[in-house]
């Protein structure tokens, strides 16, 4: 296969695992999330640090820090997440997860497992391994990506 083949591929697969992430996460399961898809993967990013500054968090993101500041505003309300001002220099802002932050994601976390286990109940052992060994090398290329 060429590279062009392959990157086309990656992108195909980008676009299913984006639909299997909203419907797993997604309007249709407003009743029991807890908060939104773009919270979630904050946090998701978040629990790998006791604290990060906005803009490097903003960065592991892509995502603007104005727009990353007020969906973090919102979850400090929530008290999914602190804020602390760098006594050095007040112009650096961090942020890091309460403790009810890191129960709720991982309730979260818990209930989106569940339902992609559901989801792969038809599976056999054969598929299972080589759909864990796919998404190992996905995961390493993508690391390369960026």
């Amino acid at each position: 296969m060429e590279e062009k083949e392959v990157a086309v591929l990656l992108l195909e697969n980008f676009n299913i695992f984006h639909n299997i992430i909203k419907n797993v996460t997604g309007p249709g399961m407003k009743k029991i999330q807890k908060f939104t898809t773009k919270q979630f993967f904050t946090l998701e990013q978040m629990k790998k640090y006791d604290k990060i500054e906005l803009k490097n968090l903003s960065k592991d993101l892509y995502v603007s820090t104005s727009s990353l500041c007020i969906l973090l505003n919102k979850m400090v309300d929530n008290d999914y997440v602190f804020r602390e001002e760098d006594p050095k220099d007040r112009r650096n802002t961090f942020y890091g997860m309460t403790e009810k932050g890191r129960e709720v994601l991982a309730e979260e976390e818990d209930r989106i497992a569940s339902v992609l286990v559901q989801n792969m109940n038809g599976f056999d052992e054969k598929f299972k391994k080589n759909l864990e060994k796919s998404l190992m090398v996905l995961i390493k290329a993508a690391e390369k990506l960026y």
